[in-house]
């Protein structure tokens, strides 16, 4: 997990462009009305809440992830690693 899976995710939330966010500060200017936090204390929440979500297996790899997922496509924006088997 990065921070260009924390960014596409963001984007997803916040319903940013790509145009958008050729402003590199666009997307944290947006966050932080948002939320009223900064981008980077954001992607460190959100890499502690990953623990927290339901692992889901990958479609193709079959390997288990905890993930927050898309809203619009079969796509997992930000994941950590493969949880260990059951």
């Amino acid at each position: 997990m990065d921070i260009f899976d924390w960014e596409e995710l963001t984007a997803e939330m916040l319903n940013v462009t790509d145009d958008e966010r050729e402003d590199d500060n666009f997307l944290a200017q947006k966050f932080y009305e948002k939320f009223e936090i900064e981008f980077d204390l954001g992607f460190q929440l959100a890499q502690h809440l990953l623990f927290h979500t339901v692992p889901i297996k990958a479609g193709l790899s079959k390997n288990k992830y905890h993930a927050f997922v898309s809203k619009k496509s079969p796509v997992m924006l930000m994941k950590i690693e493969p949880v260990e088997a059951d």
